[in-house]
């Protein structure tokens, strides 16, 4: 998923535990986190538990990435309130289609909170993810 991702020109950052999940957050500053709610060490949904916003510091939409059933999935985002959720048995392209407009949504929610900081974003993102 991370290479077909890169592909479409998104730069992704993985990884693979919860428990240092906020320092990679607020370093890599992202749009959209994927979220995989069954992680060893810390859940996803624990995380959520614990306050998921408060905790990761950052306005990014979450969304929940799963092998779970989609009603399952559903439920949980409502729940958590999280922005939206994936299944892992979805087709990799409308994953990376429906990242996409999360992604933009999120741009386009920075911009009218504060335009001059996501103007310097826009310019320094590569013209493949513009």
């Amino acid at each position: 998923m991370k290479a077909l991702m890169e592909l479409e020109g998104l730069d992704v950052t993985t990884h693979d535990s919860m428990i240092t999940l906020p320092f990679i957050v607020r370093e890599a500053d992202p749009d959209v986190i994927l979220l995989d709610i069954s992680l060893p060490a810390l859940s996803g949904t624990a995380l959520f538990r614990m306050g998921s916003k408060r905790l990761l510091r950052t306005d990014a939409s979450i969304i929940l990435f799963s092998g779970r059933s989609p009603q399952e999935l559903q439920r949980l985002t409502k729940e958590y309130g999280a922005h939206g959720f994936v299944s892992k048995s979805e087709d990799s392209m409308a994953i990376i289609a429906r990242v996409q407009t999360w992604i933009a949504e999120r741009r386009a929610i920075r911009i009218t909170k504060a335009p001059e900081a996501a103007n310097v974003q826009i310019r320094t993102a590569s013209p493949a993810v513009q």
